[in-house]
């Protein structure tokens, strides 16, 4: 093993890029890679209190030799490169020669280590100050103890998030360390509990998709098709087409074994799923690609988090093809028809020719200091707010109405040349007082353009509605009617729905369980990777699919509860509501979408659905005027 030596300052100059440890995950990263980096083929980690009690790390790599001990303390001290050049044969982690400086400032840290064949020592400092050094019984490895994480930096540790988040930062970083190192076998604890037992694989199909499955969920992973190409070292587990989910939380790249955001590979991976993806489904996939080291860099990012190609087209153009001809091939087998009935929808979003209007917003809907949904005003839904978010439109059976009809009825139909005949109709009366501005009655029933939108004629023309966003505006209403009032109604679940979740992802729902219990939710851990959905809000009453579907992308989105934004907490109940409301495609019956225009009169923004969209849209009639939507602007 090379001694550990500082650095020149000219190359310490060129690569140090302001190693910064943000929160305890950013500790457990150095250290796990400086384990992997020793050739370490077990690790054990134990965390207390989201680490910022202890963290330890303990591995059975290398270890360091007594002499070199303090050296390792100082900043851009490493045994990984001894100049810049070096960087282009670089085939480890860490090279920077900050992260045990960068962690020993801000921490009470103790090293114990030893080399196979010598003595063992230990070194212990206190916001980066020697404090003692002894020697330590003479077993090989390295185990690294750090306490009272940010105890000298006070402002630091005031803006750490909740234990559950930032317990779910520091197993997200384990997790992609052990499913980037399927050799290496990771036990994780976290204040005393036994998150993951992880024993070591084959670095081969099977031995990664046996370790994937421990951490994203066996579910999931047995349904992911495999492919591999020796060009870029590449090896992948992708959806199959018709299996894709309501969130981009289970995307993974790995740039060899670096866990890596890569924008330019997530680009090429939903560009091979455009012609199959509907809007707001995304695939699952787990890609790896093993490069020489001059092929790509990794310093563009303080802490590695983000890399750079060489040849970005040849990457981008090479993963595109081979994802594409993967699912070509699985879809041909499986006798799968690509979509064709809507426009594909591309990852990087298109601008759209007209103005999407402003989302309606709820003042002081979640209100900061209250303790609970009642004490806050839901329903002041008159004021514009931000830009709309899109949505998933996942939905269930028909909404059921209890509409009677009228007697003397008269319905207009389509003659098989495409006039229109008058049989019974039913004219929904004039407006009454006290009904919203925008209706202007009499409506008479048309029919439905596409099973998307239904069509009525009033006085001033034709009016469509958007079926999906009319329904959502009404559930949200009412679901927010009932939140106010606290008056939600739970109905509990004969069998438990179960939800496969990483570790990581399941911590961060967790932290939301009270906040979900105010919304008709109970929650609970069934297991290390398993939630428990044990009742749901009785007026959208979901099925299992979509409560599987709801939580996923939930665990996509959501923070710390104690800390978020109204926004966020808004996001919550509106996408209760899509996801119950009947979905574009979806036939109605005369009755229902007659009761669908009268409940939109109950609502006091029946003009868009909580995301934004407009529900409602007139063309005027008159020869003269070109035709303008008078509700939202001209078309």
């Amino acid at each position: 093993m090379k001694r550990i030596k500082l650095l020149d300052p000219k190359t310490a100059g060129k690569i140090a890029a302001g190693e910064v440890i943000e929160r305890p995950s950013g500790v457990l990263k150095e250290l796990l890679e400086n384990s992997l980096d020793s050739g370490a083929s077990v690790i054990n980690v134990d965390i207390e209190k989201a680490g910022k009690k202890l963290i330890r790390v303990n591995d059975n790599g290398q270890g360091i030799s007594q002499e070199d001990l303090p050296t390792a303390l100082l900043r851009h001290s490493t045994s990984k490169i001894t100049n810049f050049d070096d960087l282009d044969s670089l085939n480890t982690f860490g090279f920077r020669g900050e992260a045990l400086y960068s962690v020993a400032a801000i921490s009470k840290i103790t090293i114990f280590s030893c080399v196979e064949g010598e003595k063992g020592a230990m070194i212990q400092a206190e916001g980066g100050k020697l404090t003692n050094q002894a020697p330590a019984p003479a077993l090989k490895g390295t185990t690294v103890e750090v306490r009272d994480l940010f105890f000298n930096t006070p402002a630091r540790l005031k803006f750490l998030k909740s234990d559950a988040v930032e317990r779910s930062h520091l197993l997200s970083c384990a997790e992609e360390s052990a499913m980037a190192n399927p050799e290496t076998a990771f036990n994780v604890r976290t204040d005393g509990n036994k998150i993951y037992a992880l024993a070591a694989q084959k670095d081969d199909q099977a031995g990664l998709r046996n370790r994937l499955g421990k951490i994203i969920g066996e579910g999931i992973v047995k349904d992911l098709i495999y492919t591999e190409d020796a060009q870029f070292g590449f090896r992948a587990f992708v959806s199959p087409a018709d299996k894709l989910g309501p969130a981009r939380d289970r995307q993974f790249f790995f740039v060899n074994k670096r866990p890596i955001t890569c924008k330019l590979l997530q680009q090429a991976l939903y560009k091979a799923y455009q012609p199959y993806r509907e809007k707001d489904k995304h695939p699952a996939a787990v890609i790896y690609m093993t490069l020489p080291p001059s092929e790509f860099d990794v310093n563009i990012h303080p802490q590695k988090k983000d890399i750079k190609f060489i040849q970005e087209n040849a990457v981008f153009n090479f993963v595109y093809s081979k994802i594409s001809q993967t699912l070509l091939k699985n879809n041909q087998s499986q006798s799968f028809q690509i979509k064709t009935s809507r426009q594909p929808v591309s990852f990087e979003a298109e601008a759209s020719p007209f103005p999407c209007p402003p989302a309606p917003h709820i003042q002081e809907v979640f209100a900061p200091k209250a303790e609970s949904f009642a004490q806050a005003d839901f329903l002041n839904v008159a004021t514009p707010q931000a830009e709309p978010s899109m949505q998933a439109r996942d939905f269930e059976e028909p909404p059921s109405y209890n509409i009677e009809k009228e007697e003397n009825s008269a319905e207009i139909s389509y003659t098989q040349k495409g006039t229109l005949k008058e049989e019974t109709q039913t004219l929904i009366p004039q407006a009454e007082p006290g009904d919203p501005l925008w209706f202007k009655g009499p409506y008479t029933y048309l029919g439905q353009l596409h099973q998307s939108y239904i069509l009525f004629e009033n006085p001033q023309g034709l009016v469509l509605i958007d079926q999906h966003a009319a329904q959502e505006r009404i559930y949200f209403e009412e679901y927010l009617a009932q939140i106010e009032n606290a008056s939600v109604q739970v109905q509990p679940l004969m069998f438990p729905v179960s939800v496969q979740l990483p570790a990581s992802k399941l911590e961060a729902v967790l932290a939301w369980s009270g906040v979900l219990a105010q919304t008709g939710f109970e929650i609970s851990r069934f297991s290390t990777n398993t939630l428990s959905i044990n009742a749901v809000p009785n007026l959208l009453k979901f099925k299992e699919e979509s409560i599987k579907d709801f939580i996923v992308s939930l665990s996509d989105v959501i923070g710390d509860p104690a800390k978020s934004d109204n926004k966020l907490k808004y996001h919550l109940i509106s996408t209760m509501a899509c996801k119950k409301s009947i979905k574009a495609g979806e036939k109605l019956e005369k009755v229902q979408a007659e009761a669908l225009l009268n409940n939109m009169k109950k609502c006091k923004d029946a003009l868009h659905c909580p995301h934004g969209t407009s529900c409602i849209f007139l063309l005027i009639h008159h020869p003269f005027v070109f035709p303008v939507n008078l509700l939202t602007g001209p078309w």
